[in-house]
């Protein structure tokens, strides 16, 4: 006959101290791991939006060469004509200027319209610069277009795309003259 005597039996409950410590443990880790997520989240969010508006200044650039026209682009919210405005984040379009009046016609084909949907990013060119043109040469006339695309929220790092004379578009830290990115 085996008799058990009392305390013989092993407990296999936490006790409150272990449950206070496994919980510090998961707040602390919580602590440094989130800022670092939505940190990641932010950058990814304006490498996306860089890579988009990178992706069209290239197709404009071709398009404009391909049909020996200027090709526009400029924000627009609707979709078919051009905002006054130097906001690009609510989406904008790019069309040939056949008339070369650097305002869309009805006659003249939206090439693309982007509209980026998601409110996290900001996305705005330089002042003076509300569109940008293309010539049949692939050149981008007038002075150089720094487009700055940002997370309002300040999750994410800024980056600027810097649009030259001769049309080719480079990324940057920071605004031309070396000053840092704001994101108004």
């Amino acid at each position: 006959m085996d008799i058990q005597t009392p305390g013989a039996h092993q407990s296999r409950a936490f006790t409150l101290i272990e449950l206070i410590i496994v919980l510090a443990m998961i707040s602390i880790v919580l602590s440094v791991g989130v800022p670092g997520i939505q940190s990641l989240s932010g950058n990814s969010r304006i490498t996306s939006a860089v890579n988009s508006m990178v992706r069209h200044l290239h197709y404009a650039r071709s398009e404009a060469v391909k049909r020996g026209l200027p090709v526009i682009l400029c924000p627009s919210v609707e979709g078919s004509d051009c905002d006054d405005s130097f906001y690009w984040e609510n989406g904008f379009i790019l069309f040939a200027d056949r008339d070369r009046n650097r305002q869309r016609s009805e006659d003249e084909q939206v090439l693309r319209h982007f509209d980026p949907g998601d409110g996290d990013t900001r996305i705005f060119t330089s002042v003076g610069r509300k569109k940008l043109t293309y010539r049949a040469s692939g050149a981008a006339p007038g002075s150089t277009a720094t487009i700055t695309v940002c997370d309002p929220s300040g999750l994410g790092r800024s980056k600027a795309i810097i649009v030259s004379n001769p049309g080719r578009p480079r990324l940057s830290d920071t605004r031309p003259d070396g000053s840092p990115l704001e994101c108004i």
